[in-house]
């Protein structure tokens, strides 16, 4: 027996923490618009509506074949196969999510689900007093996410993956299938793409928004039973969007796809309608491939069951400006983007709309470097900025970094940071910048308490001459004698360094302090050395707060486990650095013996 696949042409979905109220009576339907589920029985003849090329809303009969109870835990279905003779041929076709049924002339529900690999074009039908209830169904608890930290924009990209394997882990085999029109290169695409099918979409690369004034099945640019329904997650010169199909439209509410979108409750998610250039038709399961159009509401309601919207509710948008400079090509363009609000997807969609700018003209060369500068402007708090270097990676360190941070403003342990509106610009040239760290020799490696000395370091990098960077770093006049060693660290070995010397400046206890670990870390440059000289424990830190000369019975005091709050032990060291157009990578330590 074949397993349903993930949608109106896809699995059949469990998601566990939606909330939805208890279920209409028949009597509370308007039978003589709608069905009721009891009435429904095998052999029942109707038909669908959707949309298979275009804008035109076409007829297709269908038969009911069974009612299947318990489809979902307490969530009976309606079993329906396609009779027309095109159905037939395209099969079960993902983005007919939603596509309203009709039995006896009257709107029974949508088609919902449907099977990979079936012979005959076989869907779940949700019925209609499921989906009617997903206006007036309680808002949901908290949408589930991995709780974001500041140490994460160390290691943006191991952060990431983090991430990306959580929400793999919680939304798979769960999600129905949506097909995900982006006007974006596949490799921008790629990084992301299992965590977006285990998010219920499938991916397809395919044309920008259509344009403002085009015309629907019936010459307009609404909204109608069987057309084109479109989630807009990005919008403008960078267009990202989940297209499905409208169940029905009551005055300026829309009800549409027959199952949840991600299933977290109240949203304001843009809502459009589209144009479907064609169906592809293919063995295992087809798919429609279309644009969306004008944004025209806001979905409010994305339930298990269904998603519901408001025509003429003006949604929040993030604007996005990317500009992209390509040196090495000539080639110059700004873009301009609206990104949906939701926790889950904003994330992700910076990271696929800044990737996809600096692939527009193609693949960079694989030696490369890029400037890149940005600002994060935030509601009610000073803007976040970053701007830094990274070599032969593409775009990877500022989308993961943009990404990374978005992340914890949407899901800190405090409060959801409004995001109003993100700038970045990427500047790439065609040479490697990378370098490694050689060696290292001290023009005295037996200083005096007090004595400067320097440090003379060797980088080599590819296809360049070996370069000699000078640091100048001063002993403390009341060091004692004694052995000690002197560190040279690259940007993410230094922070690496810091978060286990000093945890206190990455330990945040209320929002005000995460903001000022994230800006510690973005601000740090990578085209530095740092020399740290380690003089071994001094002090403790209590949360976010260092007390480096705190006598040492005070410390011991603090330091007592019995207490509520801890206190770490601190590493006490000195520091310096030095900048170069050079990205220094890995690290090195000689030792020093410090005489009288």
């Amino acid at each position: 027996m074949k397993r349903p696949v993930r949608t109106a042409a896809s699995a059949v979905w469990i998601v566990f923490w939606a909330v939805c109220g208890p279920a209409r009576p028949a009597s509370a339907l308007d039978e003589s618009r709608y069905i009721p589920f009891e009435q429904i029985r095998a052999g029942m003849e109707g038909y669908c509506l959707t949309v298979l090329e275009g804008t035109a809303v076409e007829k297709f009969p269908l038969k009911v074949l069974s009612i299947v109870r318990n489809a979902e835990p307490g969530s009976d279905f309606i079993l329906v196969v396609g009779t027309d003779e095109r159905f037939k041929y395209v099969g079960s076709v993902q983005g007919c999510s939603g596509s309203p049924v009709y039995l006896e002339g009257r709107l029974a529900g949508a088609l919902a689900a449907g099977w990979e690999d079936a012979i005959e074009p076989l869907y779940l039908v949700r019925p209609i007093q499921d989906m009617l209830k997903v206006e007036s169904s309680p808002a949901s608890g908290p949408v589930p996410s991995l709780i974001a930290e500041p140490k994460d924009l160390i290691y943006p990209e191991i952060a990431q993956k983090r991430y990306f394997d959580y929400l793999q882990k919680t939304f798979s085999a769960r999600r129905t299938a949506l097909p995900l029109a982006v006007s974006a290169p596949a490799g921008a695409v790629r990084s992301v793409e299992p965590v977006l099918q285990s998010l219920g979409f499938y991916p397809v690369t395919g044309p920008a928004m259509e344009g403002e004034n085009q015309p629907s099945a019936e010459g307009q640019t609404g909204l109608v039973p069987g057309g084109v329904l479109s989630v807009v997650l990005c919008g403008g010169d960078i267009s990202v969007a989940a297209v499905g199909t409208a169940t029905d439209v009551v005055g300026d509410t829309v009800y549409g796809f027959g199952h949840g979108l991600l299933s977290t409750g109240a949203v304001q998610l843009p809502m459009a309608g589209g144009f479907i250039h064609t169906t592809i038709v293919r063995r295992s399961i087809s798919f429609k491939f279309g644009s969306p159009g004008p944004i025209l509401g806001t979905f409010t309601s994305d339930q298990a069951s269904g998603v519901c919207g408001r025509v003429g509710q003006k949604p929040p948008m993030i604007p996005l400006h990317i500009h992209l400079e390509r040196s090495d090509i000539g080639q110059s363009r700004d873009f301009d983007c609206q990104v949906a609000v939701h926790p889950i997807l904003t994330p992700l969609l910076l990271r696929i709309a800044i990737l996809s700018a600096a692939e527009h003209y193609g693949q960079l060369p694989s030696e490369h470097s890029l400037e890149y500068e940005g600002v994060i402007e935030l509601e009610g708090y000073d803007p976040i900025r970053l701007a830094n270097l990274s070599s032969d990676t593409e775009a990877l360190q500022p989308a993961s970094e943009t990404a990374s941070a978005a992340n914890l403003l949407m899901n800190n342990p405090y409060r959801q940071v409004g995001i109003r509106s993100v700038a970045l610009s990427l500047r790439f040239s065609g040479r490697s910048r990378t370098a490694n760290i050689w060696s290292a020799e001290l023009s005295d490696d037996k200083p005096k308490p007090g004595q400067v000395i320097t440090l003379q370091t060797v980088l080599e990098s590819f296809r360049s001459d070996k370069t000699i960077h000078s640091i100048r770093l001063q002993i403390p006049p009341e060091l004692k004698q004694g052995t000690y060693l002197l560190q040279v660290l690259d940007r993410d070995e230094y922070l690496g360094f810091l978060q286990k010397a000093s945890p206190s400046q990455f330990v945040a206890e209320d929002l005000v302090s995460m903001l000022k670990a994230v800006r510690r870390i973005l601000q740090t440059p990578r085209n530095q050395l740092t020399a740290v000289l380690l003089l071994g424990q001094g002090g403790i830190a209590i949360r976010n707060q260092d007390l480096p000369d705190l006598p040492l019975s005070r410390a011991l005091l603090l330091q007592d486990k019995r207490r509520l709050t801890p206190a770490l032990p601190l590493q006490s060291w000195i520091e310096t650095q030095t900048s170069m157009e050079w990205i220094p990578t890995g690290t090195i330590v000689v030792p020093i013996q410090v005489e009288p």
